[in-house]
């Protein structure tokens, strides 16, 4: 079996910023794309928060990122990654392949519901409020959830739309009080109690919602905007059982061995040495593209030093 020097796993904000940097540092890095080359960003479009990225597609920029990377030398395998061991072998559909180091950023998917979400996605459907808000102003937009992550949606949208409605199935929010206060108490949010979403219409865009009350009752809205703020699933099941330490949600534990920090030096380090993560399959906290991308870069340098100190 050939060695070769590292392998990226994720091409997305991080896995295609990390590549930038090592191949333009001439290491030889192998990219595995996976089946969503690109990441979430691919789902979006109008970008106008990355810089430099104004006027540009989502999937247009994630292009330009794939291209960057291999004008600098980077070989990207369109392959999925099945497994992979603390002996730095990659096992894809198509193969193993062994490696003096590795980085994860495989990302992370919002969780939807299943209620035809996914047709209407940049058309009036979105899972990132702190993303998209500003294209919403003077519109009726609901947001689904009841946790901190909705709050903070919600909040960001009563700065451009005209109405706001959080959706919640209980009778009560998960957020925590601090959090709840923010919504209780501002007359631009409203709450519908008990009330579940079980369809979307709309030809072009988002155009009406279906909702179950409480009382099993059926209502159309009107919508113009719907958000869903129901959490993440960060992609690394496929880790399991490969040494790489993850937290009860799923998201990667950098520098952490037994709950104990270790990785002085090396912030983006796994609990297996050689092995580093970054991106949303780490962050469960702000899940921007432009953050990806710097932990990207964070997690190039560190593999950088790594190899260089081996």
């Amino acid at each position: 079996m050939n060695k070769h020097k590292i392998a990226i796993i994720g091409s997305g904000p991080a896995g295609y910023s990390a590549a930038i940097y090592t191949s333009r540092a001439e290491i030889e890095t192998t990219i595995y794309a996976g089946k969503e080359p690109g990441g979430q960003l691919t789902k979006t479009t109008e970008i106008e928060n990355y810089p430099g990225g104004l006027g540009l597609t989502g999937p247009e920029l994630m292009v330009k990122m794939g291209e960057q990377a291999s004008k600098f030398g980077a070989i990207t395998k369109w392959e999925e990654v099945e497994k992979i061991s603390s002996q730095f072998s990659v096992l894809s559909s198509q193969g193993e392949e062994k490696y003096d180091g590795i980085i994860i950023a495989t990302g992370a998917s919002p969780r939807l519901m299943g209620v035809g979400e996914e047709k209407y996605y940049g058309k009036g459907f979105s899972t990132c409020a702190v993303c998209d808000a500003a294209f919403y102003k003077g519109k009726t937009v609901y947001v689904v959830g009841g946790g901190d992550a909705a709050i903070e949606d919600t909040m960001a949208l009563t700065k451009f739309a005209s109405q706001v409605t959080l959706l919640v199935r209980r009778d009560e929010l998960r957020a925590s009080k601090a959090m709840q206060k923010k919504v209780l108490d501002n007359p631009e949010v409203k709450i519908m109690w008990e009330t579940e979403l079980v369809g979307i219409k709309g030809d072009e865009r988002v155009e009406k919602l279906e909702l179950r009350i409480k009382n099993q009752e059926l209502r159309e809205v009107k919508a113009e905007g719907l958000f869903f703020a129901i959490g993440h699933i960060p992609a690394t099941k496929w880790l399991e059982g490969s040494g790489v330490e993850l937290d009860k949600k799923g998201y990667i534990k950098n520098g952490v061995v037994g709950g104990v920090s270790w990785a002085k030096g090396y912030p983006t380090m796994t609990a297996i040495p050689g092995v580093v993560a970054a991106g949303d399959c780490v962050d469960y906290r702000y899940r921007q593209a432009v953050t990806a991308a710097g932990m990207g870069v964070m997690a190039a340098l560190d593999m950088e030093k790594w190899l260089e100190s081996k």
